[in-house]
Formats: C-alpha cells, structure tokens, sequence
C-alpha cells in the first residue's frame, strides 16, 4: 500500500475515533499508540495528523503529544449561527429565484435521521442534520456557503456527539422533528413556515446554552 493511501486511511481512522467521541477532548495521544493501533509507522500517523490539525480537531504540543481540541460552546454556537443564517438565506433566494427543492434527497435524509435517532447513533444523527442543511444549500449553487460547511463539519459533529454522550439523559429530537417541519414546508411551498422551524429552533438551542450556564 503507498504512502498516500496510508495517510489517507490513517486521517480516516483517526478522525472517525474523534468524530464518534471515543476520545474526549483533552485526551493526549501519541505517534507511537495510534501507529501501534493501526499497524503502520509513524510517518503516515504523522501526515495524518497535520490534516487533522488542520480541521481543529487536534493539536500538537512539543514533548508532550497530540490533544484533542475541545470545542467551546461559545464556539459551537457561533458555528450554529453561521449555519442557520445560510439556511435561511437560502430558503430565500430559492423562493426568489424559483428554484426547486431536491425534495427526494430531503426525504431520505430524514429517514436516515429517524433511523439513527431509534438507534441512538449519535455521529449519523447529526450528520444527517447537517447533511439536510447541506442539500438545501446546493439549492442556490453557492460554493462558498458548501465550503464553508465542510469547514465546520468535523467540529460541529464532535461537539454535539461528544455533549450527546456526556449527558445520556438528554437524547436527540428536536433537530429531527425541525427538519421534518422544513421538509413539510417546502413540499406544500410554504417558505414561510420553513423558515419559523429554523428560526424557532435557533432560539430554543439558544435560550438551553443560556439556562445550562454555557452562554451569557
């Protein structure tokens, strides 16, 4: 196998292990555990977890290893914003410029949502949230906004696996139950109401950070 592919599957391993939470953040890891774990040397460990770097998931420290970043609240909730101000935007230029929906892609999604839901598969759940968030973008052909999802894709999923997983007692639902809304809405043409779903969500998520004490 060539160097390349063993980056490749090395940065997939690793990434998919913090991505499902299995590392908390603040956990150390080091080039001689994770090379051992996956039965490769230390040189595609190493390419492997520059790109990781790259996406904020992890950080390297000299002479003490690689940790894995925490991701503030203050943070995730910025992300958020940026998420939902997209999605409304392009609920918006979508009504305007009488562009349609890929209502089939759309409820696939949700299917796969409900499913991962049942199963309290927490990565695919919110995957699937940004996945339906993703398929309402590429209504309006906006390159920008899909890189900018990819850029917040790895962190916004481990925030919210890894606060899923801290806190049992509270299993997903609402994002869920949102997207079906939207979905509902955009199939009888009522953009209107899409948007209150986004809009009224942002604000419930917004008022639990504040009562959980993580926002001001």
């Amino acid at each position: 196998m060539s160097s390349t592919s063993l980056e490749t599957l090395a940065y997939r391993e690793i990434r998919e292990r913090i991505m499902h939470a299995e590392y908390s953040p603040g956990s150390m890891l080091s080039e001689n555990e994770l090379a051992g774990l996956l039965g490769m040397s230390r040189t595609p460990i190493r390419a492997a977890i520059s790109l990781l770097e790259r996406e904020g998931l992890v950080g390297t420290f000299r002479g003490r290893g690689i940790m894995v970043k925490e991701v503030s609240a203050h943070d995730f909730s910025e992300m958020y914003e940026v998420l939902v101000s997209m999605q409304l935007f392009a609920l918006d230029t979508a009504l305007k410029r009488q562009l349609a929906f890929d209502l089939h892609t759309l409820g696939q999604i949700l299917d796969q949502q409900q499913l991962a839901m049942e199963q309290n598969d927490f990565y695919s759940y919110y995957n699937s949230t940004l996945h339906f968030t993703e398929t309402i973008l590429r209504t309006i052909h906006n390159e920008s906004m899909l890189q900018i999802m990819e850029l917040y894709r790895s962190r916004y999923v481990f925030y919210t696996v890894y606060y899923r997983k801290k806190y049992p007692q509270y299993r997903p639902s609402r994002s869920a139950q949102t997207n079906r809304r939207i979905y509902e809405a955009i199939k009888s043409g009522d953009i209107a109401a899409a948007k209150a779903a986004v809009t009224e969500q942002y604000s419930e998520v917004h008022e639990q950070f504040i009562r959980a004490g993580l926002m001001k």
